[in-house]
């Protein structure tokens, strides 16, 4: 399933309307500035073939025009959760953060504020900032991070890794950091 379908998938699971969902009522957009959706305490689905690759719940989320084109941004904010390669109960690795964007054409979730990544060995990553590419199944960030393993913890500027947070890299590593 492609990223735009992705998109029109969430506006028909929220009865394609207009306008603001707070606790299943639907209210008038013009509550709303500028944003063409708003739902409150959301969770979305996205699946391929009929299997579940990721689910997203929001505290509040904004479907938004971008700038003079096509592209629909979506707005996250009041905390969200993202369950990647799964669902809540079985999943490879789950991202947070306090608010977020995600581009449908690039296909690019920008997590902000307290962002956390933590992999199946339950190592965690911690960022102000980080993008999650759907795309290319990759993370990266270009701002200082701390990674808490099992041994201790890692420090630095930079990150690459895959989205399931198993092989990454830190770009600047700081700090010492003792082996067995």
């Amino acid at each position: 399933m492609s990223i735009r379908a992705f998109s029109i998938f969430l506006i028909l699971s929220t009865a394609f309307s207009c306008g603001v969902v707070e606790s299943g009522k639907v209210l008038s957009a013009e509550l709303e500035e500028s944003a063409l959706q708003v739902i409150k305490g959301g969770t979305f689905q996205y699946s391929e073939k009929g299997q579940i690759k990721n689910v997203l719940h929001a505290g509040r989320l904004e479907r938004w025009k971008s700038d003079g084109s096509s592209t629909e941004v979506w707005r996250v904010s009041d905390g969200f959760i993202l369950y990647i390669e799964g669902d809540r109960e079985v999943h490879e690795a789950v991202l947070s953060g306090g608010r977020g964007t995600y581009n449908s054409d690039l296909g690019h979730l920008v997590a902000y504020d307290d962002v956390e990544l933590i992999n199946q060995e339950g190592e965690k990553l911690n960022t102000e900032y980080l993008v999650w590419s759907n795309d290319s199944n990759r993370v990266h960030t270009n701002r200082p991070v701390s990674i808490e393993t099992k041994t201790g913890t890692l420090q630095g500027n930079g990150l690459e890794a895959d989205s399931k947070f198993e092989n990454y890299r830190i770009l600047n590593p700081t700090g010492a950091f003792e082996l067995p």
